[in-house]
């Protein structure tokens, strides 16, 4: 038995108790872990599939007029260097992403860094939301996760419970054993009736109007408490701004009847403790990161924040717990390439970019507009992909280098929902040929620079662990699996926020939707068995399913079960539908992650729409229609 950790992009960061017979690995939750608690999800078990599947690629592939050969890793890093070295700094481009995490995964940022490379910028998952929240308290902190079984009342925003972390939907259920409501609040589709005593339908991306009429309420009712006033920053314009809109009209932006805000007005000023989850999603709009400022703004006004059993729950950096192991140099935002509009930027840099790394992401396929991204990758004169299967990126590239899975590799791995950092041990040696994205890198680095700033493994484990919330020694970290680290386990108490003069900011405006363009929000929400696009070939058979509302009035003649086009202002693919009543009647959902080899991807159909703060894709925005195949 061997204790390891899941470093897959998931915020539950599961620790594993790994049994091994042979070839066989068998892989459980560690009981001793106080949020894994000896269970884990179908991604978590999946990895033992993803490692042995027959599809996997172990050896270096270099494209040959137009097929791919094996090729030696001496020959595999003698072109990357030669290629490297031919070429100014700025010819180079890096695209990272997180389908990989932990502290030895920065040693490809740190390379390219070093080198003076372009790197991109622009978020694909919850960036607009942590902008938000840095806005608002001037830092990103939260509740203990343990704080959430304090909870009175647990209002559910947007959050997927049975898709998106199995151990917040553990502490969900039991508080509901326990007699303690659970509202959900969401454009519907996510099954979360069965973990909810109510389920709230909200008109996609309007949720700054629901809570901004649930604010408007408080402040007519004197439910805003003195001292979230007095321990912020625009309170009166805020009002002003409420001011302008009547409770009925915010509530018909929203689509929420008027006697359900107040019944939520009611709640959160209630002498019970309220907690606001918040989902990754709710972000993913054009006005998303005013949808976070909303609800956080909410649950402060109210004064369900800094207190137990309170506050909201959406993210906290996975990488805090650790010290950096090394110094890089920053990019200059001049070296820096949106990363959804590759093609369109690369297209009119001088220099031209003639080599492209991609780790980390399945580019071509993740990013909106992916047809667009994947004739970047075609473009470009050579392309590096560190990756494990024949992806819609790795299939573009003309160097493939087959990287180590988790269990394959060492490393240490943080969380974005809970305050432990984990051991993630080796288990067994790379299948084939594969080897670490860290050994690649280090053996890269050594040839390209005359000086590599990537250290050995073990002494940036070490420095990693010099942080003021760790205490224990690295052996002793190896030896117990995992550390819960030191942070208050109220976030915010007193009202004491990050700001310089300790106040929070208020939002300061309420933007109203302004596109005439018609169609359903097109919703590509998350899998509950894959991560992302991390789906094998054999289970994308068939036609993808657009999930749609038998009430919806795009739907004309057609039925369920029907193939039909769906379609936007940018491209169409083809879907197969499938009626489900609790959606709202102006969304339709579709699962994310689908290869556009297997005509399984959304993201085809999908423009670059950019959210009101921090580069994030406003995937959810996006409006489409369907007609009859």
């Amino acid at each position: 038995m061997v204790l390891s950790a899941c470093s897959l992009d998931c915020p539950d960061s599961c620790s594993f108790v790994v049994e091994t017979d042979g070839d066989n690995i068998k892989i459980k939750g560690n009981p001793d872990h106080p949020v894994t608690q000896g269970f884990i999800c179908a991604k978590g078990k999946g990895l033992v599939r993803r490692i042995n599947h027959p599809d996997r690629i172990t050896e270096p592939l270099l494209k040959v007029d137009s097929s791919f050969e094996k090729i030696s890793w001496d020959e595999a890093f003698r072109i990357c260097a030669d290629k490297i070295r031919a070429l100014n700094p700025e010819q180079i481009l890096h695209v990272r992403g997180f389908g990989y995490r932990g502290v030895l995964a920065n040693a490809s940022d740190v390379y390219f860094k070093t080198l003076g490379a372009l790197e991109t910028y622009g978020s694909l998952c919850d960036e607009a939301g942590c902008e938000a929240i840095e806005q608002t308290f001037g830092s990103m902190e939260q509740n203990d996760l343990s704080e959430l079984s304090k909870a009175d009342v647990v209002v559910n925003w947007g959050k997927d419970i049975s898709r998106s972390s199995i151990h917040t939907a553990s502490i969900l259920k039991d508080l509901r054993k326990q007699g303690k409501r659970v509202i959900s609040i969401s454009p519907g589709g996510d099954g979360n009736e069965k973990f909810s005593d109510e389920t709230i339908l909200i008109r996609p991306g309007t949720d700054r109007f629901l809570a901004a009429a649930i604010i408007k309420c408080l402040i007519e009712s004197d439910g805003i408490i003195a001292k979230a006033v007095s321990n912020s920053d625009g309170f009166e314009k805020l009002a002003i701004i409420l001011g302008a809109h009547s409770i009925d009209a915010l509530c018909e932006m929203s689509g929420i009847v008027s006697s359900k805000i107040q019944e939520l007005a009611a709640i959160y000023s209630s002498a019970l403790n309220v907690s606001s989850l918040i989902g990754w999603g709710v972000q993913r709009y054009t006005f998303g990161g005013e949808n976070i400022k909303y609800i956080c703004s909410l649950c402060a006004l109210s004064g369900q924040l800094g207190k137990e059993g309170s506050g909201f729950y959406y993210n906290i950096s996975s990488g805090r717990n650790f010290a950096p192991w090394t110094e890089t140099p920053k990019v200059s935002d001049d070296r820096k390439v949106l990363l959804f509009k590759l093609e369109s930027e690369l297209g009119t840099r001088t220099p031209e970019v003639k080599f492209m790394w991609i780790d980390g992401i399945n580019v071509a396929n993740q990013t909106p507009d992916s047809e667009s991204s994947a004739r970047a990758i075609e473009n470009c004169d050579f392309v590096v992909t560190v990756d494990a299967f024949m992806n819609d990126t790795a299939m573009r590239s003309n160097l493939i280098l087959p990287c180590a899975l988790t269990m394959e590799r060492d490393e240490l791995i943080g969380s974005a929902l809970h305050n432990c950092v984990s051991w993630s041990a080796k288990i067994k040696e790379p299948r084939g040929l594969a080897k670490s994205d860290f050994e690649i890198i280090q053996t890269l680095a050594e040839m390209t620079l005359e000086k590599s700033p990537i250290l050995d493994a073990t002494t940036c484990f070490e420095k990693a662990l010099e942080s003021t919330s760790i205490s224990v020694s690295f052996e002793e970290l190896k030896t117990k699996g995992f550390v819960a680290c030191d942070w208050p386990s109220i976030g915010y108490e007193n009202f004491s926020f990050k700001h310089a003069n300790g106040k929070l900011k208020l939002p300061q405006n309420l933007s109203l939707e302004l596109s005439d363009k018609k169609g359903f929000n097109l919703l590509s929400l998350v899998r509950k068995n894959h991560l992302h696009s991390q789906i094998f070939p054999q289970d994308q058979g068939g036609l993808p399913e657009l999930i749609i509302s038998p009430d919806s009035p795009y739907l004309g003649v057609l039925n369920e079960g029907d193939e039909a086009m769906l379609t936007t202002d940018l491209a169409e693919m083809k879907v197969t539908l499938r009626f489900d009543q609790t959606l709202h009647k102006k969304a339709a959902i579709i699962r994310r992650g689908g290869w556009l080899k297997h005509a399984h991807n959304a993201n085809k159909v999908i423009e670059p729409l950019i959210t009101d703060m921090g580069f994030g894709a406003a995937y959810y925005s996006q409006k489409a229609w369907i007609v009859k195949a």
